[in-house]
């Protein structure tokens, strides 16, 4: 289920990014800053390239690409 960003509390959605940030990009594989990373992001989010989808299996949220969907 797809979840609209902006539903989220600030402190969820920030949780959320800095988790894909991590998954994607990881902690040492860039020299990119993370502040850089989550603004790449929040952008992403926004533009719709990248949606909140939650699994009621897993009973989870995560960042996931629109287009893999």
């Amino acid at each position: 289920m797809i979840i609209p960003h902006d539903q989220l509390s600030e402190d969820a959605i920030n949780n959320l990014i800095d988790e894909y940030c991590m998954r994607d990009w990881g902690i040492n594989e860039t020299e990119e800053p993370l502040e850089s990373r989550r603004s790449q992001v929040t952008q992403a989010l926004k533009s719709g390239q990248l949606v909140v989808l939650y699994s009621e299996y897993n009973q989870s949220a995560s960042l996931t690409q629109a287009d893999l969907l």
